[in-house]
């Protein structure tokens, strides 16, 4: 899975670094809000893709490091930093269930957008009590739809990405955080499928009939997704989970 995910995200590297969501101001905020940063922080940013919520950290702690499978990302994430002169950020190859940090080292752990690729939740969420200090938070954001419509998006996402695994609903989420869960907080957001399709580089063929997929959707789900035309452009609903969670001191 590690060099799937490599060979996935390798070749469409700068795309992820300018993608609609990935790099919105009002996402990026949200995480940092529910963070909650505070100065004197180290912070570790999981699976952190182009560096974009670990860039967006950087200036309410006192260092983050960004870690992630893909050199490539790094490589996107890296050019920003010079760009912005940032002296407190650094970039490390890694996987997210083998982190190459001791344990109880970081005062706040974020993951944003990736734990649907994780094969193993537990493992994930073990490593990230682990290196986390007592007393502390962890912030997790990912992808949460409700069922039915979860059935219909596995498929798309399953087909535009083939390292793409399970998204989880929020119950789901609560149910595996293995920490004190603060607050889980489900947001449906406003979907944009062509712009999601073209991080992914997906072949035109293909786009057709994924869009296909969310545009014949039926009863709930389709009551779910709300898919709509907009001068030609398809737009449905989409979920994350913002989950903010305490190791315990």
């Amino acid at each position: 899975m590690t060099e799937d995910v490599r060979a996935r995200f390798g070749p469409v590297a700068a795309n992820y670094a300018h993608a609609k969501f990935h790099s919105s101001p009002e996402g990026l905020r949200e995480v940092v809000e529910l963070a909650r940063p505070q100065l004197g922080d180290l912070a570790l940013d999981v699976a952190t893709g182009t560096g974009h919520v670990a860039l967006a950290l950087a200036p309410h702690v006192r260092r983050v490091y960004g870690l992630d499978l893909t050199r490539e990302m790094l490589d996107q994430a890296r050019r920003v930093t010079a760009e912005r002169d940032l002296m407190n950020v650094e970039w490390v190859i890694g996987d997210a269930v083998r982190l190459p940090f001791a344990d109880e080292t970081f005062d706040l752990y974020t993951v944003r957008a990736a734990p649907h690729h994780f094969l193993d939740v537990d493992h994930f969420l073990h490593e990230a009590y682990r290196v986390l200090r007592p007393g502390r938070h962890a912030v997790f954001v990912d992808c949460a739809p409700p069922m039915p419509a979860r059935d219909v998006l596995h498929e798309v996402e399953k087909r535009r990405d083939p390292s793409h695994v399970m998204s989880r609903t929020v119950e789901e989420w609560v149910e595996h955080a293995g920490f004190v869960v603060d607050s889980a907080i489900p947001r449906e957001l406003d979907w944009d499928f062509e712009d999601w399709m073209r991080t992914m580089a997906v072949p035109a063929p293909m786009v057709a009939e994924l869009a296909e997929i969310v545009e014949s959707a039926e009863g709930e789900a389709r009551r779910q997704l709300r898919p709509e035309r907009r001068d030609g452009r398809l737009w449905h609903a989409y979920w994350h989970a913002l989950i903010r969670a305490e190791r315990p001191g």
